[in-house]
This record gives C-alpha cells, structure tokens and sequence, in this order.
C-alpha cells in the first residue's frame, strides 16, 4: 500500500467540450461526491479513461483493474487534478491474477493507518479515511474488487466474509462506504429476491460452491445491519441497470456503492457511455452521499 500526495495543479487544464456530470445540491450540506470505476486494466485508452473521470470531478474516486504498468500514468493523472492517492501493492511480476490493484483518490486529507482487514488477495482491497470539508470526522473508504467465483481456494468467499466482518466493527455513527466491484449478484428480481453465483439459474444452489459460498455473497449484498445499498435506496428494484455486459451477455450489476447507517444518498446512477464507448467492459457508477445527522 502507498500513499501518494498531489502535485500542484496545472495551469493548461484541457476542457474535453463536455458538460462535467457533476451537479449542486441544494440544501444537502457538505455533499460528497463518489465515482468508482473497474478499468479494465486498460493500458492504450487510458488517456480517454483519465480524462472521463477528470470530467466527473468527483471528490473521491476509487479505481478497480490498475495494472502495474498504468498505476503511474493514472498517479500522475490525479494528482496534477490535486488529488491524494492511496494504491494497493501490486508486483509487477506477479501473476496475471494478481496484478489487478486497487486505488482511492481524494479531493480531501486522506490517511491511512495500515490494512483494515486481511485477505487471501491484498492487491484486491485498499481503504482509507477521507476528511471531508466541514464533517466532524472522517470518511471511511472500503475500495474492493473481489476475485472470481471459480477462484481457488474460495479466494472469493473468505474475502467478502473478512470484508462484512470488517464492515460490522463500523459502528453506527461512523461515516463509511464499501464501493468497487464486488462480483455479486447474479441476478435482482423486481421483489428484491437475489441470486447469488453459487446457485445455478433456476435457482438451485451448486454442488461445487455450496451455502458458505451464497451466504458470502448474499451477506456482503445486505450488508450489515442498518447498511444500504445508495442505488437501491434511490432507485428501488425497477432499475434494471447492468454495470458489466459484453457481446450478447444479459449483463450483471457488479458494481455498488453501500453506505453505512449515519449517512444517505443525494442522488446515485450509473455512466454507461463508459462502457458503450469501449473504454471498459464496466460501466461507471457515481454517488452524492451526506451525513444522515448533522453533529450539533
């Protein structure tokens, strides 16, 4: 893990001639706005990929797929936007598997005192604590990408359990977001009923992931009490949104944004021009959180 300070800005910010995503919000005090993003690991369009998320001025963004050999062109890229980086480490001759790190950047202070929780992967799990402007304490970060159903050694289920048990020690006044790309579920019903990858599509749970697996992933999808799930929370189930999707593939919503008890979403949706335009096989998702209750 490293943390990484911005660089002063620059003078010869280039405006891409679109209309920055990024809106007011009226009467919601010290709003903040949140993007996370699986890149894909892309490694020629990244220039398109920095500019996007440039464009979206968010004051926290979190990044899934860095690769070592992009990790210093998309440092380099936030922090002449004056942003703050706190990057997994990841061994540039480590195995394909292993060489997808995680990043969270902050508009914001950003600290990081040591590895909140342990799991099988590490590349895949950064987290850190923001500070925004005018809250009375800090923001706490839980960037994940979590590996593959078919992983070995069920790399998958013991890290979303290490991550809901990490989530459970929040306690309710504690501001916090788990955000990134959490590789559940297979499917949301318009009831709310979900289907988890250790079970077949009709349903039935599979021999060769079995309950630990489901219950894994459907406790990471509820989170733990109190939690909410910010698109869900502002959407309901009638959203049908995927945020991954390739050829002719239904598509699955991977990626989520989840908030603790003492806050609320303003406002949360996906960008899937990001997608559409081929720049990732995910789609980009971007939150406006608050403080539920104001500190007196």
């Amino acid at each position: 893990m490293s943390i990484s300070r911005p660089a002063p800005p620059a003078d010869n910010t280039r405006s891409r001639g679109r209309r920055p995503s990024r809106r007011r919000y009226s009467g919601v005090p010290d709003t903040v706005r949140l993007m996370t993003w699986n890149v894909a690991g892309r490694l020629s369009r990244l220039d398109e990929q920095a500019d996007r998320v440039l464009d979206e001025r968010a004051d926290v963004v979190c990044l899934q797929e860095v690769i070592p050999n992009t990790l210093t062109r998309w440092t380099s890229r936030l922090q002449a936007a004056g942003y703050a980086l706190a990057a997994s480490a990841v061994l540039p001759d480590a195995p394909r598997v292993h060489r997808l790190g995680v990043l969270i950047a902050s508009r914001h202070r950003l600290t990081f005192s040591g590895q909140a929780t342990a799991v099988p992967w590490p590349e895949r799990l950064v987290t850190a604590d923001v500070h925004p402007t005018g809250w009375p304490q800090a923001l706490h970060i839980v960037c994940l990408h979590a590996p593959l159903s078919r992983s070995a050694d069920q790399a998958k289920v013991r890290t979303l359990e290490a991550v809901y048990a990490h989530l459970v020690a929040v306690t309710d006044q504690d501001p916090a977001v788990l955000c990134g790309d959490l590789n559940t579920p297979q499917y949301e019903a318009r009831d709310g009923i979900i289907q988890t990858f250790a079970q077949t599509r009709s349903g039935r749970l599979r021999a060769d992931r079995g309950e630990r697996h489901d219950q894994a992933e459907r406790m990471i999808v509820s989170g733990p009490p109190g939690w909410r799930d910010a698109f869900r929370a502002l959407h309901g189930y009638e959203a049908r949104d995927r945020s991954w999707k390739t050829g002719r593939h239904p598509g699955y919503r991977l990626d989520h944004i989840r908030i603790s008890p003492s806050l609320t979403a303003v406002a949360c949706e996906y960008d899937h021009s990001l997608r559409t335009d081929g720049l990732s096989d995910h789609s980009a998702m971007s939150a406006a959180i608050a403080l539920a209750v104001r500190a007196r």
